[in-house]
């Protein structure tokens, strides 16, 4: 366990300053056209949403938790509506509190708010605490944020396999690629 523990801080930390190659790029913009059009076929209006936003955030994420401590990585784009800029993330997340599982899902974040827009694409961190239920490509979730009435972003969720069941406090980094030529 303790090990567990040292191991999941130290890859959560670890997500340093990294470069991305032109391959990789193309692989999350192609994750991010595939899980924008899932989320379509299951959220007709989202189209609508996403081009009266000021821009989107599209992350693939995998979770693992234990008891106490959990842990995850995903990686991601955001896009920037008015110039059409990329930026390339890493997302690291450290989990505390009770439960079990192991999960990959996608995560939509649209963005109304100029200033949080400007968090993703430079680099954020997140601290929340919230529950989380899933089996296969079926999911509920609840955090600490959804109780506020304009947070300024909508989130959407698309599960894709895995099975767990959590009650945490999480911190989550969002962190941009620093090679950005191209």
């Amino acid at each position: 366990m303790k090990k567990l523990l040292i191991l999941s801080v130290l890859s959560f930390l670890g997500a340093g300053c990294a470069t991305l190659g032109t391959d990789r790029r193309m692989e999350l913009d192609h994750m991010a056209v595939r899980t924008l059009a899932a989320l379509e076929r299951e959220n007709p209006g989202l189209q609508g949403s996403l081009e009266a936003s000021l821009g989107y955030l599209v992350v693939e994420q995998k979770v693992v938790k234990v008891p106490v401590v959990g842990g995850g990585r995903g990686y991601g784009v955001v896009v920037e509506n008015a110039t059409g800029k990329r930026t390339y993330v890493r997302v690291g997340r450290i989990d505390f509190g009770g439960g079990w599982g192991v999960r990959s899902f996608k995560v939509l974040l649209v963005f109304n708010d100029p200033k949080l827009l400007k968090k993703a694409q430079t680099g954020k961190w997140v601290y929340q605490m919230g529950a989380e239920a899933s089996a296969g490509p079926a999911s509920i979730e609840g955090s600490s944020t959804q109780l506020q009435n304009d947070k300024g972003y909508e989130i959407h969720v698309l599960s894709e396999g895995g099975a767990s069941a959590t009650f945490t406090l999480r911190a989550i980094r969002l962190k941009p690629y620093r090679d950005e030529r191209f």
